[in-house]
């Protein structure tokens, strides 16, 4: 077995390195000449372009959230709204705002529970893994959690790597 350290270079003689350059000329005027035959730029001066990431607009990507959330409504058996106003959006309103309003159980939403959690710890705040563990939830659901939704919430801070207090 040989060690990976190991150069093959140091191994052959004067006149197998000869001839291997020999080769790698061939190859190279070989695919020169194909370039030529086919009509493409010398494979030597090809570089790689790389592809720009294509983003889309606000308005562009608000547009295909609500065609997805209609399609999710669509299949799962729901009428979508087309607007947030009206008697049954209204009534749709109030029931969340019941269940939101619940203290306890394992009900209460994810964002809730970990507010709760947040002012309980008061200022020196709390870490993911603290957090986790008094919920019941995995950490890396947590951690996604503070990485996604808590940056949109300004009351939400990060005290240290790992660590999220809340300041009201």
């Amino acid at each position: 077995m040989r060690n990976s350290n190991h150069n093959l270079l140091s191994e052959l003689s004067l006149q197998q390195l000869q001839q291997a350059v020999a080769i790698l000329e061939k190859i190279e005027d070989l695919g020169r000449e194909l370039d030529s035959i086919v009509g493409e730029q010398p494979s030597a001066t090809k570089t790689v372009v790389a592809r720009k990431k294509k983003r889309f607009s606000a308005a562009t990507r608000a547009k295909l959230s609500a065609s997805m959330k209609a399609r999710w409504a669509t299949w799962k058996g729901k009428s979508r709204l087309s607007s947030k106003s009206g008697p049954v959006a209204k009534a749709r309103g109030r029931v969340a705002a019941a269940a939101k309003s619940k203290t306890a159980g394992p009900g209460i939403p994810l964002k809730e529970q970990i507010v709760g959690t947040l002012k309980a710890a008061g200022r020196p705040g709390a870490t993911v893994k603290d957090v986790a563990a008094k919920l019941g939830k995995s950490y890396g659901n947590i951690n996604v959690w503070f990485r996604t939704t808590g940056k949109g919430i300004k009351e939400v801070k990060k005290v240290e790597p790992g660590r999220f207090a809340w300041s009201a």
